[in-house]
């Protein structure tokens, strides 16, 4: 019986795997050889790039100056503040925040603008604590302002023994009391944050302006072009918030006001959002 043997089909297969590779290598290295060689970026002379950044700015200017009903994500407050409560439902409400963030369009080198805002409705309630010889004082403000402790060298006689909580956020002082906070419990709330101080602005005789200032004021600053600030909780009701957006306006426009520049910045386009909601371009001028 006549026997056959597969070596030439073997050999066959591996001579055709060796004209695939070739094949293979062969069109790869014309692939490389015909892609086109990358140029190298063109490098801009510095006027140039004063020229560009020149057209930026006035490109940014003159849309600082179109008003806001042309812009499309534009919504009135009223409208803004309904796509906002909905966008919060079943979240926790100490996220619940509603944000202004204003771009500011200046030139190079001028001071950010920077400033506090007082809210008429501030954003949280603050515990706050009132240190003052004057029994009649005490009533006033604790009438106004539902103070959480307030009086004199007992009150201090009590923390210092650990008898009351030091639980307050915030504390006043008239100034004849300032120097017996300092050396009888400037340990307790030196640390603490709240010991009241002439360069604090937490002592004084005027307590009411004091606290009425302190309270509902929260600093701003400018930072990368733009003013980002909290102005209300979705609690609040549209007048309220309304409210705190005017202040917020009056504050950035004062900050514009008394900025040390030959040329001052602009405020642009102003947009409304929540935590867990949309931004909506407003009306801010």
């Amino acid at each position: 019986m006549r026997s056959f043997t597969l070596r030439p089909l073997s050999c066959g297969f591996r001579q055709a795997q060796r004209m695939l590779s070739t094949t293979a290598k062969a069109a790869a290295e014309e692939t490389v050889v015909s892609a086109p060689i990358a140029t190298p970026a063109k490098t801009l002379t510095k006027d140039q790039l004063k020229k560009r950044e020149l057209r930026k700015f006035l490109k940014s200017k003159a849309a600082a100056r179109k008003p806001a009903s042309e812009h499309p994500l534009y919504k009135t407050i009223p409208e803004a503040l309904r796509y906002l409560r909905a966008a919060e439902v079943g979240q926790p409400s100490s996220q619940q925040t509603i944000s202004l963030t204003t771009l500011v369009v200046g030139e190079k080198g001028v001071p950010p603008l920077f400033g506090n805002v007082s809210f008429p409705t501030p954003l949280r309630q603050s515990k706050v604590a009132v240190f003052s010889s004057d029994a009649e004082l005490l009533k006033k403000l604790n009438e106004q302002f539902h103070l959480h402790v307030s009086g004199g060298m007992d009150l201090i006689a009590s923390i210092k023994a650990g008898e009351v909580k030091v639980d307050f956020d915030k504390a006043f002082s008239t100034p004849e009391l300032a120097s017996a906070l300092n050396s009888q419990l400037g340990r307790v709330l030196g640390p603490r944050g709240v010991l009241p101080s002439v360069k604090k602005g937490t002592v004084g005789a005027n307590l009411e302006s004091l606290i009425q200032e302190n309270l509902g004021s929260m600093p701003f600053r400018e930072r990368n072009k733009c003013i980002s600030i909290g102005v209300a909780k979705t609690t609040f009701s549209d007048e309220e918030v309304v409210a705190n957006i005017i202040a917020a306006r009056a504050a950035f426009k004062g900050s514009v006001a008394t900025q040390k520049a030959k040329k001052q910045s602009m405020l642009s386009k102003t947009t409304i959002s929540s935590s867990h909601g949309p931004g909506m371009v407003i009306d801010f001028a």
